[in-house]
């Protein structure tokens, strides 16, 4: 196998034309002829053959199964081995994956090459792997991917090279459903924002929590029975471009988080800074959990932070959220989507 982990490019095909459906609902493909799909929606059922299972699952389980750090480690997705004589018990599920090895007559592989229609096979004689996303297939609201190669090193590899792409597909499909979810509330018209030079897509079970307006400074809270406490900040100050960077935001929401609530802070060992877009800027990314220790109590936190160089504003948007019982990555999501839809106004 070790000819298998060596670097080889390969052309990929993200076949899009592969998706279909009938009604678009926040930015998917949904079929509500079909029956609804159903299952934990971060729950995904793996169809291998054997020999592909045996090399495959460990690069699949490190791609999808990755973690982040709230006050533990929460992961993105489970992966769960399905049996192939079972498969009509999984059609209804939300997220499937096959794997297809096209020179190969065991079940699995068999399966596949046999559903796919000439443009797959004539794309896989050219390109010899492809990664193919399916909506809706056998329910509504399903994700599948299926994963090919025209020979079993090449499925291999294209599992291990393309891990990532796997997991943003997959990831991408999580949001979506948060979203739909999230959305299927009333949102707050965009005079609510009066007297701010940004308005967001709030849903109005989302109230005000603090502001100060005197300071650019304002937050949100949903509270909601067997859910995480979701609190959203949004805070501006003017700030020129050679001040900006991730100092200033961990310094910012430092200060911003003892002020206004009352004594949260974070330590350096619990938290990640990264590059990221947020709202259709690239800026920065903080996370990690947050503590208070005045009151004994903790949970997890991102803020983003961009800065807007036509007015030479710097923004800080912040999601923390408060769960002791449970997870809190979905909620840490919502908040994610929510703050994506911010929008400066036009002067």
């Amino acid at each position: 196998m070790k000819k298998i982990i060596t670097f080889l490019i390969l052309t990929v095909i993200i076949f899009s034309a592969c998706s279909s459906g009938k009604d678009s609902d926040k930015g998917r493909n949904i079929d509500k002829s079909k029956p609804l799909s159903w299952g934990h929606p971060q729950t995904i059922y793996v169809f291998a053959d054997e020999n592909i299972w045996k090399y495959a699952e460990d690069p699949l389980r490190e791609s999808l199964e990755r973690y982040v750090f709230t006050t533990f480690n929460e992961n993105y997705f489970e992966i769960k081995r399905a049996e192939f004589k079972n498969l009509e018990q999984f059609y209804k599920f939300n997220n499937l994956i096959f794997f297809c090895n096209y020179e190969s007559s065991a079940e699995v592989s068999s399966y596949v090459r046999e559903i796919m229609g000439e443009n797959v096979i004539r794309d896989i004689g050219q390109n010899n792997v492809g990664i193919y996303p399916k909506d809706n297939l056998w329910a509504n609201d399903q994700f599948i991917l299926f994963l090919i190669g025209n020979t079993e090193e090449n499925l291999l590899k294209l599992n291990i090279l393309q891990a990532n792409k796997i997991f943003e597909l997959m990831q991408e499909e999580l949001f979506r459903r948060i979203e739909r979810k999230v959305y299927k509330q009333a949102t707050y018209a965009q005079k609510s924002f009066s007297g701010y030079p940004w308005s967001l897509e709030l849903p109005k079970n989302y109230v005000v929590f603090k502001e100060d307006r005197e300071n650019n400074f304002i937050s949100y809270l949903a509270r909601l029975k067997n859910k995480s406490d979701r609190y959203l900040v949004v805070f501006y100050e003017p700030v020129r471009s050679e001040e900006f960077g991730k100092e200033w935001l961990q310094k910012k929401r430092t200060e911003l988080a003892w002020k206004y609530y009352d004594e949260d802070e974070f330590k350096e060992k619990d938290i990640r800074l990264e590059k990221y877009n947020i709202a259709g800027y690239e800026g920065w990314k903080l996370s990690g959990r947050w503590q208070n220790y005045k009151y004994s109590v903790g949970g997890a936190f991102q803020s983003f932070a961009f800065l807007d160089k036509n007015t030479e504003q710097a923004y800080l948007v912040d999601n923390s959220v408060y769960y002791p019982e449970g997870y809190k990555l979905t909620s840490l999501i919502e908040l994610e989507i929510i703050s994506q839809s911010l929008i400066i106004k036009e002067e």
